[in-house]
């Protein structure tokens, strides 16, 4: 497996915060997840890595945790081109005014932004909403 990205991660709950490791790699035709903190290892493959996180986020969602990444906020999703074209590594973050800005998944997001992070479905309603705002 070629690895794409290998860093520190941060997992946010409501008790706190517990240092994690996020790995993504390629092999054939998938993309691979994984986060890990000191207890558990969860892995997930799809044919991109903004699904292969986002199936990842669901298991830790059960543990009430939230990895402090870009691709875990409400406001950040991909576009269809950046799914089929970079594997889903980039994403936009849809400001509520303007234009959006493209991020890295794996990017960091600070401490005094955990207010953006977001389980995967309420990334998923935000995001249509930021959306549509944006285009009326």
């Amino acid at each position: 497996m070629e690895i794409l990205h290998d860093s520190e991660i941060v997992l946010v709950s409501e008790d706190g915060c517990l240092l994690g490791r996020v790995e993504a790699g390629f092999s054939a035709a998938s993309y691979a997840v994984r986060i890990s903190d000191r207890d558990e290892v969860v892995e997930h493959v799809a044919w991109n890595l903004f699904e292969a996180l986002a199936k990842v986020r669901t298991d830790l969602q059960q543990a009430g945790l939230k990895p402090a990444v870009e691709g875990a906020c409400r406001d950040v999703y991909p576009s269809r081109m950046a799914l089929e074209m970079g594997g889903g590594r980039k994403a936009y973050r849809w400001p509520v005014t303007d234009r959006p800005v493209t991020v890295g998944i794996f990017d960091p997001v600070p401490s005094s932004e955990y207010g953006r992070l977001a389980y995967v479905e309420e990334q998923r309603v935000s995001v249509d909403r930021l959306r549509s705002e944006g285009s009326g």
